[in-house]
């Protein structure tokens, strides 16, 4: 990648793998046990290793490879029926397969109150691009089965896109050397984003564009055009139409546009009409969906029906009970004798294992999921304390800008308050899962960037320590969500 802000290369090259996995492999075999991938594989370096010496394969973009290979695998051996959320299946008329499936037949949005079937009530924008899609697909004469398969290179393609605006984003910060290996090598190998990228619902095409939204409006900031308000506007109102918790970053961005005000006070009549025009676009672009769905059938606005376990734990228990019998989430549905309730273990856990026990899928994997939880425990404090210091930091000790700080500190509060409001707000455990606010990874991946940058003498002994800790959560992320596909 070169050393422009932005450039449409690196999603080039994900539109050509994912023509080339849904029009030339057999995706539908849910197991990594075929020699076609491994050929593949030894192809891809084959090719590499050919043109290295004519291609620029900088540190960075060889992270962001490595990220879309482990993806991609695991895209390749996960069903569309397995550790997905609200899904169903593809023939029942209901999920979000169901609903995809109805735009895939009759090309039209399924009519009467979306709550009369499971997950209807959701936006429709990743419901009517996947449906286009596998009719696109169906075109040139796919098996039903592969159309099915072939939604999950949707997702594929927008969990990658994330790690490549998370290196423009950490890129326009002016992060150095060691802040963007840190920062890539979290977003790259989040067990998270692994398994977003292989779930067909609405999550991954909110979380893009949130992102983008993130990464547009640090643009806007140093160049207020009405080209990047309309961009910026279109990237929060299409999230929402995505998913309404898209508006997560509507605070964030507010909160830029206000401190553009008051240094630019002199010229506040040139933002007038630019906020206006984001205003006109934003709001019937993101609450349509809802607005209509009020106004014909009485929908309550952001209304969410009850789904999942029922907690039966009081607030104190759910804040401060950490007994745990396992790194996996503790479940009945997986074996155990009760649903985990404390809040912090339903988001820590979830965002490692989503809801699974990987571990009675092959046991194989139980070593690197305790590594995996250890090494995200350490991280996740240090992650924290770094937040707090780089945004209390005044001394100049952490390169960050104000507006910055001000932008991802917004947005880090946001994620949080969201994150607690809605899993202590609610009694079924599914509330407590983390891919709610995904987007506090990128958030994270940029403060955990900028702390490794500030720490100056690299041959000290904590730096040392948390590059180690970083590696082997990427190590051991991709060691758990490779060999999980070889367990069958």
């Amino acid at each position: 990648m070169n050393n422009r802000s932005f450039n449409f290369q690196p999603f080039i090259l994900m539109t050509a793998l994912v023509l080339f996995l849904a029009f030339c492999m057999d995706t539908t075999a849910e197991t990594l046990r075929r020699p076609q991938y491994l050929f593949f594989l030894i192809a891809v370096f084959l090719v590499l290793f050919a043109f290295r010496k004519m291609i620029d394969i900088t540190e960075p973009a060889s992270i962001l490879l490595l990220g879309v290979m482990l993806r991609t695998a695991y895209v390749l051996y996960t069903a569309i029926w397995t550790r997905q959320h609200d899904v169903i299946d593809f023939g029942t008329g209901e999920g979000h397969a169901g609903y995809i499936e109805y735009i895939f037949n009759n090309l039209s949005l399924p009519g009467g109150d979306p709550r009369s079937k499971w997950a209807f009530f959701q936006p429709p924008l990743h419901h009517i691009i996947a449906g286009v899609w596998m009719r696109f697909c169906a075109h040139f004469g796919v098996t039903a089965r592969q159309l099915q398969e072939n939604v999950q290179l949707l997702p594929l393609f927008y969990i990658s896109a994330v790690t490549i605006l998370t290196f423009f984003i950490v890129r326009e910060l002016k992060l150095k050397s060691w802040g963007v290996r840190i920062a890539l090598w979290l977003v790259c190998f989040h067990p998270t984003l692994i398994l977003m990228s292989g779930s067909i619902n609405n999550d991954a095409l909110s979380l893009v564009l949130a992102t983008l939204s993130v990464y547009l409006v640090i643009l806007w900031y140093k160049d207020p055009s009405y080209k990047l308000t309309v961009m910026l506007a279109l990237s929060i109102g299409l999230s929402m139409m995505a998913k309404l918790s898209g508006g997560t970053v509507a605070p964030a961005v507010a909160a830029l546009f206000i401190l553009k005000l008051v240094k630019d006070r002199a010229n506040i009549k040139k933002y007038i009409p630019k906020f206006l025009l984001f205003g006109v676009i934003v709001f019937p672009t993101g609450i349509l969906w809802e607005v209509r769905n009020m106004v014909k059938f009485g929908m309550p606005f952001n209304y969410i029906p009850p789904v999942g376990e029922q907690l039966n734990a009081g607030l104190a228990a759910r804040l401060f009970d950490i007994r745990t019998r396992s790194v996996y989430p503790c479940l009945i549905s997986n074996g155990d004798d009760y649903d985990e309730y404390n809040v912090f273990l339903g988001l820590f856990k979830t965002s490692l294992f989503d809801d699974a026990n990987l571990g009675l899928e092959s046991a194989n994997i139980n070593l690197f999921a305790v590594i995996l939880f250890i090494s995200a425990l350490i991280l996740a404090i240090i992650s924290f304390v770094a937040t707090i210091l780089i945004l209390k930091d005044r001394k100049g000790i952490y390169d960050m800008a104000f507006e910055h700080k001000l932008l991802f500190g917004v947005l880090y509060a946001s994620l949080i308050i969201s994150y607690f409001s809605f899993a202590l707000g609610s009694d079924n455990y599914s509330a407590m899962n983390f891919r709610y606010i995904a987007l506090l990874i990128v958030v994270e991946a940029v403060f955990l960037g900028v702390f490794a940058d500030a720490l100056r003498d690299k041959q000290h002994i904590r730096f040392r320590l948390f590059a180690a800790t970083v590696l082997a959560f990427a190590a051991a992320s991709a060691s758990t969500y490779i060999l999980l596909g070889f367990a069958r």
